[in-house]
């Protein structure tokens, strides 16, 4: 029988347990997750070549053993559950997906698998779901990165997912605006971004990078921890001789 509440229960979480951060190419993400201690970036499209990072390139790997990526990355997923269960805890504190632009591309031959899966898809040689008829492919598309990542989220203590920006323009109390959100495909962006805890926009102003937590017409962004609600926060600071200082701080709470 089940027992009504009857407390407040406390919250048991200050930092988010995942956390979205988008931004135009070439501004600085890799570098400052490369620079978050204890956090291990997979690469996912060859891009960390000129950073110093924990890190492990799957494309790289793939091509090496002449395998999928998608075969590659769970098959890195697996190794890291192994070393959880023998260390009875996370061999990483954080995972960097860098970035879910390219997992979307990554996970096509399991969503190929799913449909084929399905009565209705039993019979079905094609290679890619999303050129079915009405775009009924793109749930399989949506399924395989959401098991994907849910795989990640479940082997550390916070995954960090990092995406391009998508501009569109969209009306909104008859005034049309440039809206900026994930690049992913269909709802993939829109549902993604309503199941993680926090989605930050990072961007450069003059020598430092600035992540946006703070919600605006313009920009789907947002966090369910405290400290981070409606915050602009520095991480990142360049001297004149581009050397970076990297302070994670004021983001992910002792």
């Amino acid at each position: 029988m089940i027992e009504l509440p009857k407390e407040i229960t406390k919250s048991t979480r200050i930092n988010p347990k995942t956390m979205v951060l988008f931004s135009q190419p070439k501004t600085g993400k890799t570098t400052i997750v490369a620079a978050l201690k204890d956090c291990l970036t997979i690469d996912l499209e060859e891009g960390s070549d000129f950073v110093d990072a924990l890190k492990f390139d799957v494309v790289k790997e793939a091509k090496k053993a002449e395998k999928l990526p998608i075969v590659v990355l769970k098959e890195l997923i697996n190794a890291i559950k192994e070393a959880n269960n023998e260390k009875g805890d996370y061999v990483y504190k954080f995972i960097a997906i860098d970035t879910v632009t390219a997992l979307e591309d990554i996970v096509l031959p399991l969503a190929n698998k799913m449909y084929k899966d399905t009565p209705m898809g039993r019979n079905w040689d094609g290679v890619d779901v999303t050129t079915l008829a009405n775009g009924a492919g793109y749930r399989y598309t949506r399924n395989a990165l959401s098991t994907v990542l849910n795989e990640l989220e479940d082997i550390c203590d916070t995954l960090v997912i990092l995406g391009h920006t998508k501009d569109k323009d969209v009306e909104k109390g008859g005034e049309l605006i440039t809206e900026r959100s994930l690049d992913l495909t269909g709802k993939s962006s829109s549902i993604l971004c309503s199941q993680v805890d926090t989605i930050g926009y990072v961007y450069r102003d003059e020598n430092e990078t600035v992540i946006d937590f703070k919600p605006s017409q313009s920009i789907i962004i947002g966090s369910r921890s405290d400290h981070l609600k409606d915050k602009k926060i520095v991480v990142a600071v360049s001297d004149e001789a581009g050397n970076v200082k990297v302070d994670w701080s004021q983001i992910f709470k002792q």
